[in-house]
């Protein structure tokens, strides 16, 4: 943490720098002071995107310095208008994400579910087992953990919204950990309070909101990674 902190340091002096020498010089970049602070924020995105395999924040984060850089860049003559290339980006980004699935998830330890062979209630359905696999798109779920020996979850959410249970889960072992990745969605999450919760959860254009407080009382520690991504991922303790 201490290296990136020293590292996003020099980054801003640099660009303090830049700032003062395109000052003098009269140089056009043809955006101001608050551009060139979007372009950090936008350089930012691009670079965690890579860094989490995170095909959204890259191509949404290169959209957005063409569009602010527009004019310089000579878009203009092409027609290209901020709908056409924020239209562009979304496309890329679902294209990319479908095809690199497996890259994103090297890391994940985890076997598919066919929700179809499991129990099904008149408000969701149900699964048990020590890893889980969810995806939801274009529509909406609710999924029942039942599991007493819960290691981990890989939950993906596009353009729906999915709500997803663990009070009915016990942790196996000291830790266990929850994969999520929402796209354009809502992705809520049921968390018994009694759980330590260390949230790791990013945001691209989106947001995590955390309902209620967890009072960690037990002894294992359930970790929460991902990313929301122009969408919302909420954390309920109950």
């Amino acid at each position: 943490m201490k290296k990136k902190n020293i590292a996003w340091g020099l980054f801003f002096i640099f660009l303090a720098a830049v700032y003062l020498v395109i000052s003098s010089t009269g140089m056009e970049l043809g955006v101001g002071l608050p551009g060139i602070f979007m372009t950090v924020l936008f350089v930012w995105l691009f670079v965690e995107g890579i860094k989490d395999v995170n095909f959204y924040s890259i191509v949404f984060a290169i959209a957005f310095i063409c569009i602010l850089y527009r004019k310089p860049l000579g878009l203009e003559k092409f027609g290209l208008t901020s709908w056409t290339i924020l239209g562009a980006a979304l496309l890329l980004s679902i294209g990319l994400s479908m095809i690199f699935k497996d890259v994103r998830r090297k890391n994940w330890k985890t076997k598919t579910i066919n929700w179809d062979e499991k129990m099904s209630t008149p408000n969701g359905e149900q699964c048990s087992g020590e890893h889980i696999c969810c995806e939801n798109n274009f529509g909406s779920a609710i999924r029942y953990i039942n599991s007493e020996h819960f290691c981990d979850a890989q939950l993906e959410n596009n353009f729906g919204s999915m709500s997803v249970y663990f009070d009915n889960a016990i942790i196996a072992g000291e830790a266990a950990s929850v994969e999520v990745e929402n796209n354009f969605g809502e992705t809520n999450l049921y968390i018994p309070k009694e759980w330590k919760v260390q949230n790791e959860l990013k945001r691209s254009f989106g947001a995590v909101e955390e309902i209620g407080r967890g009072e960690g009382s037990s002894v294992a520690t359930l970790y929460l990674r991902g990313a929301a991504n122009f969408g919302v991922i909420k954390i309920y303790y109950i």
